[in-house]
């Protein structure tokens, strides 16, 4: 007898959500974390934000990561040629960085690398600690910080 096949379920898009293009991605958010305390204390800014950067993380190709993320399946960027140029987000670098910084507060990303200080790509991560925000369990860490929030907190 030979081995069935499994056949492979693609997702439809349908006409209201995408131009068809095959190149598309999606950025999907669910009810449990819009209904979420951290995400009802973030800005509409920051929502925007939060949904480019999954936008982005479906769209990048892992290659283009630095060698020693390219096997985190969590790890994007978010470049200023990004978020300024490509997306049209902000006109200055404070306005991410402040929406960023909420981003990692509330758990919903952590820096893996910052590259202020080295100018390279700063290297974010996809972080599930939203669903402890609000509780005693809930802690950023210091390695999770971008080097402009590790000075904020040093204060």
């Amino acid at each position: 007898m030979g081995r069935k096949r499994m056949k492979k379920y693609y997702y439809v898009k349908k006409k209201f959500e995408s131009t068809g293009t095959t190149s598309d991605t999606s950025a999907n958010i669910y009810i449990s974390m819009l209904m979420s305390e951290a995400w009802k204390e973030l800005t509409a800014k920051q929502h925007e934000l939060y949904l480019y950067c999954k936008a982005q993380y479906y769209a990048q190709k892992r290659n283009t990561l630095p060698k020693e993320f390219q096997e985190n399946l969590l790890a994007f960027t978010m470049n200023q040629s990004k978020w300024r140029d490509l997306y049209g987000l902000y006109a200055n670098k404070n306005s991410f960085y402040k929406d960023m910084t909420a981003l990692i507060e509330r758990g919903f990303v952590r820096c893996l690398q910052c590259g202020a200080n080295t100018r390279t790509k700063t290297i974010y991560e996809f972080s599930d600690k939203w669903q402890k925000y609000g509780t005693p369990e809930f802690k950023i860490m210091p390695s999770e910080m971008t080097s402009a929030m590790l000075k904020k907190y040093k204060r």
